[in-house]
């Protein structure tokens, strides 16, 4: 590769936030920088891993998907906002990173949905004894998880997920901007939100997993409803100079769910909110039957997802998932997208 002449080594801003070069590390479950699925904590053997990305000169790096609440229901444990001690380990970290020139935005999990079973907002194993014990004074355990609608939940098909209500959306939208703030204030660069993979905000999109007949429910406008209150909602409390960015499943790649072109439309509709500072696009929900990821996936075999994006929107979009440097080089250099992970 040549970075004199590739558009790939070139600057580009993502809202205000200028990243040095279009090379993206996108999140990955395994490299948070907090612990998830065991007790909350900071991750030094992951923090290690995402500092050294940056050293090597990746210009944005975002470590795994980070929940906002507890994931597990397990009784004294913190919420990852309350823990003061994990914190006060990022600060000196964060001014050890930024020394590369590199910017670090961190993954809010918006919540599984359907694609685990969840307690409110805490993720409970339906089949499990002990944690459906611990649940049950909180919610009727018939249910799997809370979702849109009651839809059959992933990984068992004949227990439906609960519907939401209105209360805990608009709860649900409070938290997420009660940490976005925190995120800000950690000294992260921006936050992005999962909306990809079949999670909770895809699952108010999808004809498969929304059928509501509220204002949540049916028209584009309903189905966009609470990610649109969650973006109002975090860009009240971080102001219009901090970014933020969604990642997005270009298509459910489900018979029945969104296509490319309703998401592209969808895309489109959140770009006119001016809430939305980027575009981060992979494809399919983890119930996909096709390859996504494996290596007989042809590189950059989903480029066709976010170059159908970036034809609606204003903002930039980047293209994940099978994804080469040389490819990555000529997809930018042609300006189907703005950068590559």
């Amino acid at each position: 590769m040549n970075e004199k002449y590739s558009a790939l080594f070139t600057p580009w801003k993502i809202g205000n936030v200028e990243i040095k070069n279009r090379i993206v590390q996108c999140s990955m479950g395994g490299t948070s920088l907090f612990g998830w699925l065991e007790p909350n904590h900071f991750d030094k053997e992951a923090a290690y891993f995402l500092l050294n990305r940056a050293q090597d000169g990746v210009g944005l790096v975002l470590p795994g998907m980070q929940c906002v609440r507890d994931t597990l229901g397990i009784p004294g444990r913190k919420w990852l906002w309350q823990n003061d001690k994990m914190f006060k380990q990022l600060k000196p970290y964060m001014e050890e990173y930024h020394k590369t020139g590199g910017k670090l935005f961190i993954q809010l999990a918006a919540g599984f949905g359907r694609s685990m079973a969840i307690n409110g907002w805490m993720t409970v194993l339906a089949k499990n004894d002990f944690l459906n014990k611990l649940a049950s004074p909180i919610v009727d355990v018939q249910y799997s998880c809370a979702s849109a609608s009651a839809t059959p939940n992933r990984w068992q098909e004949d227990m439906l997920s609960r519907p939401m209500t209105v209360e805990e959306i608009h709860e649900f939208v409070e938290w997420q901007a009660d940490a976005a703030l925190i995120a800000k204030r950690a000294g992260f660069d921006g936050i992005e939100l999962e909306t990809n993979s079949g999670y909770l905000y895809g699952q108010f999109w999808s004809p498969l997993t929304n059928l509501r007949t509220d204002e949540y429910g049916g028209s584009l406008e309903n189905r966009n409803r609470f990610i649109v209150e969650t973006l109002a909602a975090i860009r009240e409390v971080v102001g219009p100079e901090f970014p933020i960015q969604l990642r997005v499943s270009g298509s459910d790649l489900l018979e029945g769910g969104c296509t490319g072109d309703d998401i592209a439309e969808i895309c489109g509709y959140l770009d006119k909110t001016g809430f939305v500072d980027s575009f981060s696009v992979t494809a399919g929900w983890h119930d996909s039957t096709v390859p996504l990821i494996t290596m007989e996936v042809p590189y950059a075999n989903w480029l066709y997802l976010g170059r159908q994006i970036k034809a609606k929107v204003h903002v930039p979009v980047f293209q994940g998932m099978r994804m080469h440097i040389k490819v990555a080089e000529e997809v930018v250099d042609r300006g189907d997208v703005d950068g590559a992970v």
